[in-house]
């Protein structure tokens, strides 16, 4: 029986994908990541957007289309979601966000004791709900993920208490919940990788379950020989304590900085917990420690409350932080949130002048962060190959086209610009 996993979405799915294969492979079972022929499949699902929704949804044809009698099994946020939607042929099992592994281990079991894949295809087993706080606190995974690329995904905890009001995740993915400091550093020190992302729903809720941060976590695990990044943050978990520890650490000046509008009136409606002033402050606080950091951020444009006006004061406030990066997204109205039942949409041509402008200012502001850092020295973990060059990321997260061995971490002299991609080292 051949099994193969494929993952939508964000780095925690990744993790968890990670999660499915190790338990899957404990168990005996030939199981590997990405979409090949196999017998059975598990599609590990993302409900970020509608689109995600919808991608999630079209990889059961492209399964079938492989194999016309092959077993599908679907977890995660999607079809936590609306599991009625996965009711399709050759589906066989639909589970949630929590318990992946130890759900699709079971269903591969009675699979594997029937001997025939598509005996079960008629069966869908709606495994829809989200655990309580003091039942899956301390649960993270059945097996550590092992990962078999360059770069691994440490999770460090579960779950959102935010309820921004576009965003359906805390609805799929319960409460925040983390892991102890003890597993988090028991795992990493299993890591072979030379570069570990330390991810979660939202990394910087981290600890206040459980009487911790996310400083002291960080803290625990500098120094274990490891080059170090974290993924997405929110601005108010940016303080001295925290920039202290990564300045003195394996820790890469990249921070992840969600924004969502650059509007003090739109962040409001979104219920994010902050002003642009303080944002400010905090992006001013990270060039204090790391003057070259890559800042980068996330966008949205087009929420329904977003005027015209909205519009340019979110671009101003965009161009006077100067990111590194911006990745862009235009709303996405989601079913069960705060703003699909309180707001309409905006007119979908509206909010495509809106991305394209925002785009243009991205290019503009890549460019200028490439041109301070022309001439720079970094050590460029070099991971994969594209073309004539290998390629790999600078600490501060900017992408080094070079002719440097894949595998290792190697000191190039950035040179020039590669159009808008990255930069040329040596």
């Amino acid at each position: 029986m051949i099994i193969r996993v494929i993952t939508l979405g964000c780095k925690v799915n990744q993790c968890e994908s990670a999660s499915i294969v190790a338990t899957l492979k404990l168990n005996n079972y030939s199981a590997s990541e990405g979409l090949a022929p196999a017998d059975v499949y598990i599609l590990n699902t993302c409900s970020v957007t509608s689109e995600a929704d919808k991608k999630s949804r079209q990889y059961i044809a492209k399964m079938r289309k492989l194999n016309p009698t092959c077993a599908i099994i679907v977890v995660g946020c999607s079809s936590q979601n609306s599991p009625q939607k996965f009711n399709k042929s050759n589906v066989v099992a639909v589970g949630g966000t929590l318990n992946k592994s130890n759900f699709v281990l079971k269903t591969v079991n009675k699979l594997y004791k029937n001997n025939h894949y598509n005996t079960l295809s008629n069966i869908i087993h709606l495994d829809n709900f989200v655990e309580s706080v003091e039942k899956c606190r301390n649960y993270c995974y059945e097996e550590y993920p092992v990962s078999d690329k360059t770069r691994a995904f440490v999770k460090i905890q579960d779950g959102c208490n935010r309820f921004c009001t576009y965003c359906i995740i805390p609805y799929l993915r319960g409460r925040s919940r983390s892991r102890s400091i003890d597993d988090i550093v028991n795992e990493c020190n299993k890591i072979k990788s030379n570069e570990v992302v330390i991810t979660g729903i939202d990394v910087s809720e981290y600890g206040k379950d459980i009487e911790s941060d996310l400083p002291s976590l960080l803290k625990a695990l500098s120094g274990n020989g490891m080059r170090k990044r974290l993924s997405s943050l929110e601005c108010e978990v940016i303080n001295e304590s925290l920039l202290d520890v990564m300045s003195k650490g394996d820790y890469c000046p990249h921070f992840h900085l969600s924004l969502q509008s650059g509007d003090n009136n739109v962040l409001k409606t979104m219920n994010r917990r902050y002003d642009t002033e303080y944002y400010y402050n905090k992006v001013q606080l990270i060039r204090q420690y790391f003057p070259l950091a890559g800042i980068t951020t996330d966008i949205i444009v087009g929420f329904p409350t977003e005027t015209d006006e909205f519009f340019e004061n979110s671009c101003k406030f965009i161009a006077k932080c100067e990111f590194s990066d911006i990745h862009v997204f235009p709303y996405s109205r989601r079913e069960g949130t705060l703003a699909a039942k309180k707001y309409g949409q905006l007119d979908p041509n509206i909010v495509k002048k809106r991305v394209n402008r925002l785009l243009n200012i991205k290019k503009e502001l890549r460019t200028h962060f490439f041109e301070k850092n022309l001439d720079k020295e970094y050590p460029v973990y070099v991971e994969d190959t594209e073309g004539e060059f290998n390629v790999g990321y600078t600490p501060n997260y900017i992408k080094v086209y070079s002719h440097a061995p894949c595998g290792e971490i190697v000191n190039l002299r950035l040179t020039a610009i590669n159009s808008n991609f990255g930069m040329f080292g040596e």
